[in-house]
């Protein structure tokens, strides 16, 4: 189970708005060059973002996108929710069974439940503002 391009990039262009929060709103063109995603496709994920308002746009002289909430409050999984969902996250057997429970496990189901639990606790609790933090420390 792994993020789709889409929500990898929604999250790479997502951190470039929180470096930038307290700036000001930032164009596309910006936010292209900075998370290294061809324009077409971050103008159709930033449209996706404003429509679940994580971000929204600013018109005008000065315009562009800003997050609508402060990165401390937009968590990882609020993202991936938006973009790619968390059912399969929750549910799904590592080895795509269709039936694998605790009653009827796969042979890998107590190493992925652990794993999954420790996956989603991350991500829920994992915000922007840390991502922010994480990506400076590494020069990114």
């Amino acid at each position: 189970m792994f993020l789709s391009s889409t929500c990898q990039h929604a999250l790479r262009a997502l951190i470039c708005l929180a470096k930038h929060h307290d700036t000001g709103p930032v164009l596309v063109r910006e936010i292209a060059r900075s998370a290294n995603i061809p324009r077409p496709f971050l103008s159709k994920i930033l449209h996706d973002l404003t429509r679940v308002r994580l971000v929204r746009s600013v018109k005008g002289p000065g315009g562009g996108f800003v997050l609508n909430r402060s990165p401390e409050q937009t968590t990882l999984a609020q993202v991936i929710e938006a973009i790619d969902g968390l059912d399969r996250a929750r549910e799904d057997c590592i080895l795509g069974l269709n039936e694998c429970s605790d009653d009827a496990p796969c042979p890998l189901h107590e190493y992925w439940k652990v794993a999954r639990a420790r996956y989603l606790e991350t991500i829920e609790t994992v915000t922007l503002r840390d991502a922010t933090r994480a990506a400076i420390q590494s020069g990114g």
